[in-house]
């Protein structure tokens, strides 16, 4: 890929501080971006030959195609044992904040586990969110992930977040970008290339008061905040290895596949035809009988075969890198395609994995944070909050076991902590046991079926009652619908901003005594919400 990095854009109509942060962030950008697009080119196998001109002959280089996968088993190792399953509160209810409609829209259980790929080829990936263009068909609020190749963000560390972000829209057909959007703590600015220079095309209000993208580290540290790659020079040079050392073994099967013999006391007639013109040597060794008259000396020929060397080096070779590059990234050596005699078991895949499976464990909490301040983002834009809703602290982010154990396997070791902690039935013994989301919503629900059915036949075991009777029991149930019904309108209303007391009048619930407690989607004023603590 050939690029072209200008300067940074000199952008009509940015103030001069501005301007600034992006200088620094352009020139961030175009300083990690030739490293990110070798680490692309080893990912996709597209990396070439690197000869040192001692084994491989000159005319085979160009025809050689020899490609290694080992750098994109580095990344999908781990990343495919990164799996976020949803969320829980301190009450266990898996969607608190109303989030599940608006991470449909943005396609969010999709792009995710991209963002993870990517923050682990390049070290970094980033999350941002701002307005939607609702009349466009965007959602209320955009969520997009960025890999490191189009973005890049100024890191702050006192505060321990991006001061500032940059996100390459558009390129032209030499790579130089045409379209970027800068975003910061108050605004988001949208620049575009024009043919006179760059313009400032359009200036958005940013309601967050912090800058609008969030990063998505691999194992960061305190002098490398923006984390570590997975394709980092290690693994590219075991990968460089790897491409010759197939390639010396393709040049020596094709060297020693041709019989190779010494012909020895022959006379050139033997190799001309009647009319004294030489015969292909392709088709003397194809003939199905050759004939080989007495030399001048009277002696026949004699014939000396030339034994193939054995190719077991190279191979050797191969295995010495697989288990180079298995004790460095933790790939196990039967996911490199290493054959052995004794084939690994599936606890010693496990032991192999060790490194691989703590180190997802400790990018749960680094994307964990990023995903909590992601959704703070998301919940202020929409519920129009000017701070973040402190209960998202207290969110249980739920993640898939990185060991990928058999379902039989998850559900004996959480039936005991069940049956130990007397949990049989309740969610919590649920999750316990393995059972996903989707199934744990299936069965509560089926739950209460089984429940109202029950209470129903009870209301009936006595027999059929006088034509015209009303049972008590379904009065008393209907009675108790229509109060859900209220207070169900009564929420709806609380939440959607309105004066509490009025909302219980239109609904029917005029008298009924309020807390003063408010929705954590909305804000009310300090010295209100001091009393109503002391209360």
């Amino acid at each position: 890929m050939v690029m072209y990095l200008p300067a940074p854009p000199q952008v009509y109509g940015l103030d001069h501080t501005t301007q600034n942060i992006l200088d620094q962030a352009w020139q961030q950008w175009a300083a990690k971006l030739p490293r990110n697009i070798e680490r692309l080119i080893y990912l996709d196998g597209k990396n070439k030959l690197k000869d040192l001109r001692i084994s491989i002959p000159p005319e085979l280089l160009d025809d050689l195609n020899v490609v290694s996968g080992w750098a994109e088993k580095a990344v999908t190792e781990p990343a495919n044992r990164t799996i976020w399953e949803g969320m829980l509160d301190e009450d266990g209810n898996p969607d608190p904040f109303d989030l599940r409609h608006l991470l449909y829209r943005n396609r969010y259980a999709v792009e995710f586990p991209q963002g993870v790929r990517a923050s682990m080829t390049y070290s970094c990936a980033f999350q941002s969110v701002t307005p939607g263009d609702v009349l466009s068909g965007e959602p209320e609020v955009l969520i997009m992930h960025h890999s490191a190749m189009w973005a890049t963000g100024l890191w702050n560390a006192r505060l321990r977040e991006l001061s500032a972000g940059l996100l390459v829209g558009a390129v032209d057909v030499l790579g130089a970008p045409t379209e970027i959007m800068l975003l910061t703590p108050f605004e988001t600015l949208v620049c575009r290339k024009m043919a006179g220079g760059w313009i400032l095309a359009d200036r958005i209000k940013n309601p967050l008061g912090r800058c609008g993208l969030e990063l998505m580290p691999l194992a960061p540290d305190l002098d490398r905040p923006f984390g570590r790659a997975r394709v980092d020079r290690r693994v590219m040079s075991i990968v460089d290895r790897v491409v010759r050392a197939g390639s010396r073994l393709d040049v020596h099967s094709e060297a020693f596949s041709a019989l190779k013999l010494f012909l020895l006391g022959a006379d050139e007639s033997a190799f001309t035809d009647e009319q004294g013109r030489t015969i292909p040597l392709w088709s003397y060794y194809m003939s199905r009988m050759n004939t080989l008259g007495v030399n001048e000396e009277g002696e026949l020929p004699k014939i000396e075969k030339i034994s193939a060397e054995s190719p077991e080096p190279h191979i050797a070779t191969l295995r010495q890198l697989a288990s180079e590059f298995s004790g460095h990234t933790g790939v196990p050596l039967g996911s490199l395609g290493i054959a052995q005699d004794n084939p690994e078991s599936a606890d010693a895949k496990n032991v192999a994995r060790e490194d691989i499976m703590f180190m997802v464990k400790q990018q749960h909490t680094v994307y964990g944070h990023a995903k909590r301040r992601t959704f703070e983002n998301a919940i202020m834009i929409r519920d129009r909050l000017t701070e973040p809703p402190r209960e998202i602290a207290d969110l249980e982010l739920l993640w898939r076991r990185p060991d990928h154990a058999s379902d039989a396997a998850l559900a004996d070791a959480g039936m005991k902590q069940v049956t130990a902690a007397e949990l049989q039935g309740t969610e919590t013994g649920m999750r316990m046991i393995g059972m996903s989301e989707a199934r744990i919503r299936q069965a509560v629900a089926e739950k209460r079926r089984m429940a109202a059915g029950t209470v129903l036949d009870r209301l009936t075991a006595d027999g059929a009652l006088a034509e015209g009777e009303e049972v008590a029991g379904e009065a008393a149930l209907r009675d108790a619908q229509i109060v859900k019904a209220q207070l169900d309108a009564l929420g709806v209303g609380v939440r959607a901003g309105a004066d509490p007391t009025e909302v219980a009048e239109k609904v029917g619930l005029a008298g009924i005594k309020m807390t003063g407690a408010v929705p954590v989607s909305l804000r009310m004023p300090q010295d209100e919400a001091n009393d109503l603590e002391e209360k």
